[in-house]
């Protein structure tokens, strides 16, 4: 971003206060506008669509989760060695496999809590022990009812970090064909160490018919199992050391619940064996049976919590991969001991305390991942249409693909300098890796709108390419707005880049993403900011009281995205300036692309728009 951090700017906000009353975000998601787009009369390239976010590769082979995406997870020590994971239920009970716990003194078993990096020595993890075990009917014959339940030595607090997931409420439902997510710190393949950062891995929920009809002897396959994965290329499964951890999936009412336990398997991804799971759905009596002393202020003690709570809606974080994992026992995989927990339900109605309080959580939440001030790195290739402009072979701005033709950027980033030293780069990830051959073009052609230094309005450019990009996984255009009329306001947007972490630090080597909340200009104009440095071809984005998330230098003319309800990406804004990187009172400022659409389209009739 051109950012300016100067002493006469300071000097001339000195005085503006925040309103703190005109703060006022809504916690719903960005759903599409109902507005009917004119027509573009624009080419539509064929067999692609733009805006959509790639998922990460996961499980074998699996990237690492965000830090406590899954607040529910919980590992499973036994005398200072790892061996297992479980899921947090309610504040006093923990649910894993049956195999991980039996044969064992459960006296000597420890359980940690909040944890991402099991290898890093300078986290205090939130720990209890186990007081007494309930396995079910487990028998290693039949690997049937592999599930069990740990009781905790005292409850557990809830916090951002730690957080009970949900159980389910349909007893009967099957969740074929649903996307779940395992989750664990297994090996990333069957001659592999355990990871030390949490993984995870989406995988297809399959019916017990397809899974009796895969290379497993079908007697094995229970109807109190279920089973998850790729039969037929077998790229993500879980394995060794994910036993007894979590597979979930996203309800209607956008919490995780619990569906499955990683219970066994042959090999890890291997093709036509997928993972096998403990079905929670037919253990929900026995769980509710056996937990109903989780708390002695609560039951029970499973937190749905009721629509009057101060909660976010859950949004998927940052996604990786995973690989789940049983014990290889004599090497081929058998699943260790346990008895099988019937999983209680999720209370619909709340929690019930003795004052009748409301609760302050919500189970099944996945976090966030916290992002470019105060930001984490994106999955590879999450954001295909982000692209990095570089001047002399040096990086320096960002930019986003609007077709096979076409980059938009800030008008700060390309004035003045001479457009056919501008190299554009597309389909990167991690910009310092000279093995990688990312995907480049040239610039041909510039078209700047009215942009000048003293107003900083018109701040968005176009740059065409010297010849058309494919159209692929790693590349692909961001979706246009429909609707000029649209404010934003509210909407948690994502902003992109390889810049700063901060006003004093380097450049980034990989790519960066924060999600912001979009601010109403008529909030923008009573921060730090004097009123009339906001005009209506702006966009602010930021948290105002706080500061801490932003986007920074070399940000600028990067994209600011949100998702539509159609689950594609559309642009917001073009990272253009402010003062400092996350300071607060001075939030994010961006070009409004919904102000340009008739500029856009028509200084881009040459490109190939892609379908919405």
């Amino acid at each position: 971003m051109w950012w300016f951090i100067l002493c006469l700017f300071m000097s001339f906000t000195t005085g503006f206060n925040i309103n703190k009353d005109a703060l006022q975000f809504t916690e719903d998601s960005y759903t599409s506008p109902s507005f009917v787009p004119v027509e573009r009369n624009l080419p539509l390239c064929q067999d692609c669509s733009c805006g959509e976010r790639n998922e990460e590769p996961r499980v074998v082979g699996g990237l690492g989760s965000s830090v406590n995406a899954f607040p529910w997870l919980a590992r499973l020590i036994y005398q200072k060695s790892f061996g297992c994971g479980a899921s947090l239920i309610n504040d006093k009970y923990v649910i894993s496999a049956a195999h991980c716990i039996k044969g064992f003194m459960w006296f000597m078993f420890r359980v940690t809590f909040g944890e991402h990096d099991r290898c890093d020595t300078r986290q205090r993890p939130e720990t209890r022990y186990v007081v007494k075990v309930y396995a079910h009917n487990f028998s290693l014959s039949d690997l049937k009812n592999d599930i069990a339940l740990l009781r905790l030595n005292e409850p557990v607090t809830y916090s951002h970090a730690v957080r009970p997931v949900c159980l389910p409420k349909n007893k009967e439902k099957t969740y074929v064909g649903s996307t779940a997510i395992v989750a664990g710190w297994g090996a990333t393949g069957e001659t592999g160490n355990w990871s030390c950062t949490l993984l995870q891995a989406d995988l297809p929920v399959l019916s017990n018919d397809v899974c009796q009809s895969t290379n497993y002897n079908a007697s094995k396959i229970k109807d109190v199992m279920l089973c998850a994965g790729y039969p037929a290329t077998a790229h993500k499964d879980a394995c060794t050391g994910d036993s007894g951890g979590p597979l979930i999936t996203e309800n209607e009412d956008h919490a995780y619940e619990l569906i499955g336990i990683v219970s066994w398997g042959y090999g890890c991804a291997r093709k036509g064996y997928p993972g096998v799971y403990a079905r929670v759905t037919k253990y929900l009596d026995w769980i509710r049976d056996n937990t109903e002393d989780g708390s002695n202020k609560i039951e029970p003690t499973f937190y749905s919590c009721m629509t009057r709570c101060r909660v976010q809606c859950s949004h998927p974080a940052s996604r990786s991969s995973l690989i789940l994992g049983l014990h290889l026992i004599a090497g081929t995989l058998e699943l260790a001991q346990v008895n099988a927990w019937e999983v209680a339900e999720s209370g619909d109605n709340g929690v019930k305390s003795d004052d009748k309080r409301s609760c302050s959580c919500r189970c099944g939440e996945r976090n966030e991942a916290s992002r470019i001030v105060g930001g984490v790195e994106t999955a590879v290739n999450e954001f295909p249409w982000v692209v990095r402009l570089s001047y002399f072979k040096k990086f320096y701005c960002g930019g986003m693909l609007i077709n096979d033709r076409y980059v938009l950027t800030a008008a700060h980033c390309v004035k003045s300098f001479n457009w056919f030293m501008i190299k554009v780069t597309l389909g990167e990830h991690d910009r310092c890796n000279a093995t990688r051959q990312p995907v480049t073009r040239f610039v041909v052609e510039m078209v700047i709108h009215n942009f000048t230094y003293t107003t900083f309005k018109d701040d968005i450019a176009l740059l065409k390419l010297n010849e058309p990009v494919t159209i692929t996984d790693t590349v692909k255009p961001i979706c246009l707005p429909r609707d000029d009329e649209q404010t934003y306001e509210g909407v948690k947007a994502i902003a992109t880049g390889w810049g700063s972490v901060s006003e004093q630090k380097n450049h980034s080597c990989r790519l960066m993403e924060v999600e912001v909340p979009v601010l109403s200009n008529k909030v923008c104009k009573t921060t730090k900011y004097l009123p009339s440095m906001i005009a209506d071809t702006m966009l602010c984005a930021g948290y105002l009281l706080e500061g801490g998330k932003d986007t920074c230098q070399g940000d600028s003319g990067g994209p600011l995205c949100a998702e539509r309800r159609d689950k594609q990406y559309e642009l917001l804004g073009v990272v253009s300036w402010g003062v400092g990187c996350g300071r607060p009172g001075y939030p994010g400022v961006y070009t409004r692309v919904n102000q340009y659409l008739d500029w856009i389209r028509q200084n881009t009739r040459q490109g190939c728009y892609c379908s919405e």
